[in-house]
């Protein structure tokens, strides 16, 4: 008996060594990690590197362990960090950040001196990369691809920080995301298929922490990349999203409901200081919006010429003397009753319910009023363009691009009414 009970327990160690000489299966953590993807490189490089302080300080309120994998390019003028960095954070859900403690962490992103390389090196420098224009398709879906390899975990959302346009390359260039230049941009297809690839499985949210991208045209491109998007109509203020108080709300399992409430906490942070708007979008109802869009336009397509757009709340506003987006987004839902009469119709009012969870504004106050004052009676949370016979060189230029480029053109109908709004 004793032979037989030897035999056996060197049959399990033996059996238990193996085991241990194979190779390391990855862990996958559980729960979501959280991407920050930074186009720095322009004259927001101070108020993203701050953006980087603020989402240490919101990762050091969780109270569950959790990660944060940022990527930075920069200006290459910065001599503390110029070449493009992934950096992670993993607090233990205590305060403490990559083992260094909460005392030593918050001392460090409260003191006025520390730079962008004191944030950096708070966290573990995971890849560095040589100078890249990161608006590139292929170079957002590298780095968006190796910032998960970094953190393999159940699921993942992104926040993408840096000037934006919505839909649109304007006249000065730009969609979202400048790197150096305006020409280098983003455009937001390309950005749909670079999210698709990388992660296929789609990520839970895309966070735009960047002006005007709070579209039907942006939305609809999303629509298999990501589960839902927070945006805005408007420009966002120079500082961007209050990262200290909205982050933990990223992590939540409950994400329709976290991510009302950063939209919330977004629009009280600016409430009577500056302006805002915020947006939840289930990106996944896009396609029956639409279809639905469709078939209103169809329908009502006879009205069309009679919709005067000056009567409708736009929201590229002109800034001073700065009319390049002016026309970019109208209020779409406000757009609809026009076109129908006086009246939203019930089924389009029941889809787009559906699709736009959730929806706040500011009001505006002294001097922001005359660019950013919202309608709340006609403010439905989701811009949309509205193609034109006009030929000046800006509109040439959205309306060709609107129609070669963008899906949402032939999805909700305007590629089969061209007749009556083009030339």
């Amino acid at each position: 008996m004793k032979k037989i009970l030897l035999l056996l327990t060197l049959a399990f160690t033996l059996f238990s060594c193996g085991k241990d000489d194979d190779p390391d299966v990855p862990q996958v953590n559980q729960g979501r990690t959280v991407l920050a993807f930074l186009w720095a490189d322009n004259d927001l490089n101070d108020v993203l590197r701050s953006n980087i302080r603020y989402m240490i300080s919101g990762l050091q309120n969780m109270t569950k362990p959790a990660a944060l994998v940022v990527y930075w390019d920069g200006k290459a003028s910065d001599n503390n960090w110029p070449e493009p960095t992934i950096v992670k954070y993993v607090t233990d859900g205590k305060g403490n950040i990559n083992g260094h403690s909460k005392e030593e962490v918050s001392s460090l992103i409260t003191s006025a001196s520390s730079s962008v390389y004191d944030y950096i090196g708070i966290g573990t420098v995971e890849k560095t990369y040589p100078s890249q224009i990161s608006t590139e398709k292929s170079v957002m879906r590298t780095v968006i691809a190796d910032m998960i390899g970094c953190y393999q975990s159940e699921s993942y959302g992104i926040v993408f920080g840096s000037h934006g346009s919505g839909w649109l390359p304007t006249i000065t260039g730009r969609s979202i995301g400048v790197d150096g230049a305006n020409a280098n941009t983003a455009l937001i297809p390309e950005l749909a298929q670079a999210l698709q690839e990388a992660n296929p499985q789609k990520f839970d949210f895309v966070l735009f922490d960047a002006c005007m991208m709070g579209s039907a045209e942006v939305y609809y491109e999303l629509r298999n990349a990501t589960k839902y998007c927070v945006a805005s109509v408007l420009d966002i203020p120079g500082e961007g999203f209050p990262y200290t108080n909205i982050l933990p709300y990223l992590y939540q399992s409950d994400l329709t409901s976290a991510l009302k409430s950063v939209c919330d906490i977004y629009v009280d942070y600016y409430n009577r200081v500056y302006w805002g708007t915020a947006s939840l979008v289930d990106c996944s109802k896009m396609e029956d919006l639409a279809a639905i869009t469709k078939e209103v336009l169809l329908s009502y397509q006879d009205n069309m010429r009679d919709v005067d757009v000056e009567t409708l709340q736009e929201y590229g506003r002109e800034r001073g003397f700065n009319t390049n987006f002016v026309g970019n987004a109208y209020d779409m839902v406000q757009y609809i009753e026009i076109l129908c009469g006086g009246e939203v119709p019930a089924d389009f009012t029941s889809v787009f319910n559906q699709t736009v969870l959730y929806t706040n504004y500011t009001p505006v106050v002294g001097s922001y009023c005359d660019y950013y004052q919202i309608d709340g009676d006609n403010y439905c949370g989701m811009g949309m363009y509205i193609p034109n016979a006009l030929t000046d060189t800006k509109h040439t230029l959205w309306n060709n691009y609107f129609k070669s480029s963008i899906a949402w053109y032939r999805a909700a109908g305007w590629a089969d009414t061209e007749s009556i709004w083009g030339n």
